[in-house]
């Protein structure tokens, strides 16, 4: 049975890597997307035994999940604004930390606390520049009174989104700023903004700068960072195991795969995984910006894949297997002719744990 294997040990060599560069600030564990693809009732707990106390999602759905696992001293963040009063009620009724980035969200939150009879707690979120949620850094008065206005709603945090903490620092500088500006002005009118966070995965690795008074941390549990960070401590968390069902030999030109993308060129021993894009293995998020630098880098990258022969490899037996042809939904084909192999052999596929398919069994080790 094909499975993806999660090794307890490398998530809590990573959780311990996170808390050593975050130190005195307040680690967020960011479980958005079904934790990163780990599930979770089993991936929440083990950050938990880490020394998680603080978990930020997305999805309702992910909060009342994680609130039903009933972890103490453990606090929920929903880092999605929403004036959704049926996502409100829900949230604030399990006492869940609501985000807010409008006036909409802020007046739904106040009217369904006090129809409740409770105090909605709340963060603030400011667009530095993401364009998704969030007051502008400009709308001084509206930021001002959710702090200040709304008596059924308690602020005990102010927050924003990095775009491109994983590259550009001077965009990110300009955010920083942003938020800056917006703390300074509440400050100066006697408002206490409350715990302050900005710093993603990427600005925690790549940045020796202060991250505030809390860290967002999501991908960098998984061990998989969207920058370059150099000898960041980090281990790649998780793996789909498969077996080898077929062993066969294709004779000199044969061609392997949907329109023969790969001829051997040598008689060529053949195993056949079913593993295939449907349970995950080389899914990738599709390209979907088409400004002018975005078609240059698309150009320069696959040229540069083209030119240096680039392949998909599989571990067989714990030797580099070559991918040949494309791979199927759910069949993958590699070349075992050097290696020592057979029927039944395990086969690893490093997969990214969001595209794993939920059908496929997961397993903690």
């Amino acid at each position: 049975m094909n499975s993806f294997i999660i090794e307890r040990d490398k998530i809590r060599s990573n959780a311990e890597e996170i808390f050593s560069r975050a130190g005195d600030a307040t680690v967020i564990a960011v479980v958005k997307g079904r934790a990163y693809g780990f599930g979770i009732a089993e991936f929440v707990p083990l950050l938990h035994e880490c020394g998680v106390r603080f978990f930020g999602v997305t999805d309702v759905a992910d909060a009342l999940e994680i609130k039903k696992l009933a972890l103490p001293e453990t606090d929920i963040i929903m880092l999605r604004s929403t004036a959704l009063c049926d996502e409100l009620s829900s949230l604030i009724q399990n006492d869940i930390i609501i985000t807010i980035g409008s006036t909409e969200a802020a007046v739904n939150a106040n009217s369904i606390a006090l129809e409740k009879g409770t105090t909605a707690r709340a963060h603030v979120k400011i667009d530095t520049g993401m364009g998704r949620y969030g007051f502008s850094p400009d709308d001084t008065e509206q930021i001002y009174s959710v702090y200040t206005k709304f008596s059924n709603i308690s602020v005990s945090g102010l927050f924003t989104h990095l775009s491109s903490a994983f590259k550009n620092g001077n965009t990110t500088k300009k955010q920083l700023e942003k938020l800056s500006s917006v703390e300074d002005e509440l400050s100066s009118r006697g408002v206490s903004c409350g715990t302050i966070h900005f710093a993603n995965s990427s600005y925690l690795f790549k940045r020796k700068k202060p991250v505030g008074d809390a860290v967002r941390i999501g991908s960098a549990f998984t061990g998989r960072l969207p920058c370059k960070a150099h000898s960041n401590g980090l281990s790649r968390v998780g793996h789909l195991e498969g077996n080898i069902c077929e062993i066969h030999w294709l004779p000199k030109g044969s061609k392997v795969g949907y329109s023969g993308a790969y001829t051997a060129k040598q008689p060529t021993r053949a195993a056949v995984v079913p593993i295939g894009y449907s349970d995950g293995f080389c899914v990738e998020k599709c390209r979907d910006t088409y400004r002018f630098k975005d078609g240059i880098f698309y150009i320069l990258s696959d040229i540069k894949r083209t030119l240096f022969k680039k392949s998909v490899y599989v571990s067989v037996n714990g030797y580099k297997s070559k991918v040949l042809g494309h791979i199927g939904m759910t069949h993958t084909v590699c070349d075992v002719t050097d290696i020592p192999c057979e029927i039944g052999d395990n086969v690893l596929f490093d997969i990214n744990p969001v595209y794993v398919s939920p059908d496929v069994y997961k397993e903690y080790i």
